[in-house]
């Protein structure tokens, strides 16, 4: 059996063989759902006196949102982004098969400074807060 002919890892089989184009949308709907939940938390704590109405308006029509106060206003801006661009992203992207390791280790990269920017230590530092 030769390499074309068995099958194998990275082998495509037809020409409607899932592409990494799809991977690399989901990936980057992720970080853009992540983005927007990160400047929401900051937006939230540098001027809560403006962004806090419009946070809880947002979360309104979130079941049992206003309980929870401006923290689903921020989960349901992030749902929006992630799940917006997702689509939108899919329809650009699936045709194109790009390596999928670095955009991998890039999107572990960009997840892990979002995760560190929610920190509040992190956060408090650069914006010159006390810990």
């Amino acid at each position: 059996m030769n390499a074309e002919s068995s099958p194998g890892i990275g082998v495509r089989h037809s020409a409607s063989a899932a592409k990494n184009g799809e991977a690399v949308a989901a990936m980057l709907a992720v970080l853009l759902g992540m983005a927007v939940l990160t400047a929401a938390h900051w937006w939230s704590s540098g001027d809560p006196a403006s962004a806090n109405p419009r946070l809880l308006k947002l979360a309104s029509w979130v079941p049992g949102g206003l309980r929870i106060g401006p923290y689903a206003g921020k989960e349901a801006a992030a749902l929006t982004v992630w799940l917006g661009s997702w689509p939108v992203l899919f329809l650009l992207l699936r045709r194109y098969d790009p390596p999928l390791k670095p955009w991998a280790y890039g999107f572990a990269a960009v997840f892990v400074l979002l995760l560190l920017l929610l920190w509040p230590p992190v956060y408090h530092a650069i914006y010159g807060w006390p810990a």
